[in-house]
């Protein structure tokens, strides 16, 4: 089995984050003076460099200072143990349009968390908390969301593999592609290589997508009322999501998205 292939470290200087925070490059210092902030990233000159880890810390602590949260008690939330974030911070993020902010929390959770993990106790519960009675006035709050975990999940890297790989798409007439994007970048944490068709494929387009590439599992993705699909020649069919009927053949019917890795996982190589 080929292993997952880790992209490069990336870190930036000191003047270039504080530009990304829009701070001072003197308020940056002072909080390191104060604080006393443990970076993630080797330090092997006489001029700070920050990873990945470090600026979502960093970008959490200032959406805590300005939630209200005094700068001391703010940096160890952001850099300790007890900085992980929850759910509630990310839907303050969003609810105030701080996108980056919300992209940068959502970094950080994985860092230490996996997508699975993610997309249940952190993804999930904040959309939950905009689509409630409140609803009709939070689809721009929505569509922020959806654009700040799609580029978090887009960080994940695709794995190099010479297995066949699990095709994805939406069924057609359904735009909803956040699940399969989630999918997508929960399979590459396992090394399995997906490829992505995007929204509403009608039949014919999909069937065409599978002769070219020959894949190991179809995943059909439908959140609205859909046929599944016929002659679909691929040695797994799996249909996603809760349009589908109760009855659906050969197809498989995953009932979450970690059941959904684990059936994409095993067998298919």
């Amino acid at each position: 089995m080929n292993q997952p292939v880790t992209a490069p470290a990336v870190t930036w200087t000191a003047g270039a984050v504080a530009r990304m925070l829009d701070l001072p490059p003197s308020t940056l210092r002072a909080w390191h003076r104060r604080y006393g902030l443990t970076l993630s990233a080797p330090q092997t000159g006489t001029h700070r460099r920050y990873g990945r880890a470090d600026v979502d810390a960093l970008f959490r602590m200032k959406h805590l200072i300005e939630q209200g949260l005094g700068t001391e008690t703010a940096a160890a939330r952001a850099f300790h143990a007890d900085g992980t974030t929850d759910a509630g911070t990310l839907l303050a993020a969003v609810r105030g349009l701080e996108l980056d902010t919300a992209t940068a929390l959502l970094d950080a959770y994985l860092v230490d968390h996996d997508v699975v993990d993610t997309w249940e106790h952190l993804c999930r519960p904040v959309f939950g908390a905009l689509c409630g009675p409140d609803a009709d006035h939070c689809v721009d709050l929505v569509h922020g969301l959806a654009w700040a975990v799609a580029a978090a999940l887009h960080r994940i890297p695709a794995p190099r593999s010479a297995a066949p790989p699990v095709l994805l798409a939406c069924a057609d007439g359904d735009r909803h592609t956040l699940p399969l994007e989630a999918l997508r970048a929960a399979l590459a944490e396992h090394g399995r290589a997906a490829l992505f068709l995007g929204g509403s494929i009608p039949d014919t387009a999909l069937r065409d997508a599978v002769a070219r590439t020959h894949p190991a599992a179809v995943v059909l993705w439908s959140s609205r009322p859909a046929a599944p699909p016929r002659r679909i020649r691929a040695p797994r069919l799996v249909l996603a999501g809760p349009g589908w009927p109760r009855r659906t053949g050969r197809a498989l019917r995953p009932a979450s998205l970690g059941e959904a890795v684990a059936l994409l996982s095993t067998g298919t190589r």
